[in-house]
């Protein structure tokens, strides 16, 4: 049997200690736009900003290009990435095949507690919708898709799933204060929920491509016809 662990090791994030810190840091700075878009990532800047050595730096900054959330240009450096709306579609277009295979493969396997479990991240969401805690709610977002794709049991479906939501969260970002917006997806994860509770796989794949159609129009109305600021 070929051990698998290796081979995808390069997926895994850094071990040591300061080497997590550092990369969860940048990370979520990252996600969180404090380094814009177009932000050329300067080690000696970064070392001195997280108070570590080069080594922890380097190596947290070739985990995040090879994740997707930093690119490397030639004669530029490790650059955070500007992502244009073709980019967003094909990240909302894989997630969303990913997801019916998700359920085409486990959909069977759900039983009351896989579907008290997404009720509860779904209870979680709805409070923090009426608290209007929208940076929350974007966590308690991807835990509900990450829920879907982990129910299938498969190592590789959730590290694929991993890198594109890490750069599904930058876009999410732009959308932090979008009340509308947010509670929108909310209703569209309900629909989902009662579908996979009633066993529908069909149902339950027409509700995730109704979803990931909305944010793709969503962002198309950003990007295209400036209806929405980004």
């Amino acid at each position: 049997m070929t051990d698998t662990g290796n081979k995808y090791s390069f997926l895994k994030q850094p071990s040591d200690t300061k080497e997590t810190y550092v990369y969860e840091k940048i990370k979520k700075a990252i996600i969180n736009n404090e380094f814009p878009p177009g932000t050329v990532m300067v080690e000696r800047k970064l070392c001195e900003l997280y108070n570590v050595s080069r080594s922890p730096i380097r190596n947290a900054l070739r985990q995040l290009s090879t994740e997707g959330l930093l690119d490397v240009e030639p004669g530029i450096g490790i650059v955070v990435p500007v992502y244009t709306l073709e980019d967003i579609l094909e990240v909302y277009d894989l997630l969303e095949v990913l997801q019916i295979y998700a359920l085409e493969t486990s959909l069977k396997n759900y039983d009351e507690m896989s579907v008290n479990m997404l009720e509860k991240i779904m209870n979680n969401t709805d409070e923090l919708m009426e608290q209007k805690d929208l940076l929350d709610r974007m966590d308690w977002d991807v835990k509900f898709h990450e829920f879907i794709i982990h129910k299938a049991g498969n190592k590789r479906l959730d590290m694929i799933f991993a890198m594109l939501v890490n750069q599904k969260r930058r876009f999410d970002i732009t959308s932090g204060s979008d009340v509308a917006h947010a509670r929108n997806s909310t209703d569209q994860h309900r629909a989902i929920l009662e579908a996979i509770s009633s066993g529908d796989l069909e149902a339950s794949k027409e509700a995730i491509r109704a979803h990931s159609q909305y944010i793709k129009k969503y962002y198309i109305d950003k990007l295209v016809t400036g209806k929405y600021n980004i």
